[in-house]
């Protein structure tokens, strides 16, 4: 079993992983920070926005945001300092600094998850909590997880359990895909 430095973060984790090794050449790994980014939106942004607003891409250290209205950007726009710094809360231990945000109302209602499923073909294989719960991890791997979570210091005890959680998730996710 590899060792690990202590002062790993959850981003080098991923990559350091069996799992990491199979990400190499492409870019799920990216894929995999992204997603474990947007699942803690509703934190990010608070429950007010979180209704009217969808995070759908990273490109360039910049967060797309798409929102449902122009009134809802303007509003956004002036809490663009402090959602920039709640995001890299969460995007920093996954190796990803974001550096600006970009709001748009206008692709709001194309990136529902409706119209995304009939313009993608290359569909996401749906996995219910049901079936995550049937499978399991290496304890030691799940031990790593935890490990380099806890070290997060701006996260409570709370919020820690839950990164963790959504973490290994992912993890699951893939070995019941395999």
């Amino acid at each position: 079993m590899k060792k690990y430095n202590p002062t790993t973060h959850i981003g080098e984790l991923i990559s350091k992983t069996a799992f990491g090794d199979m990400m190499k050449g492409n870019k799920m790994g990216a894929v995999i920070k992204h997603s474990t980014i947007f699942s803690f939106w509703n934190n990010i942004v608070g429950a007010k926005f979180s209704k009217f607003t969808k995070p759908y891409s990273i490109k360039y250290n910049k967060l797309y945001v798409s929102a449902k209205s122009p009134i809802i950007v303007q509003e956004l726009s002036l809490y663009k300092a402090k959602i920039l710094r709640n995001v890299n809360s969460y995007s920093m231990p996954l190796g990803i600094e974001i550096t600006d945000i970009i709001f748009n109302y206008k692709n709001y209602c194309a990136t529902t998850p409706e119209t995304l499923s009939n313009q993608v073909e290359d569909k996401p294989v749906e996995i219910t909590k049901e079936q995550l719960q049937t499978v399991s991890i290496d304890n030691s791997l799940q031990e790593q997880i935890k490990k380099n979570v806890d070290r997060i210091k701006f996260l409570n005890d709370e919020q820690k359990k839950s990164f963790a959680d959504k973490i290994a998730s992912t993890y699951k996710a893939k070995n019941l895909q395999e």
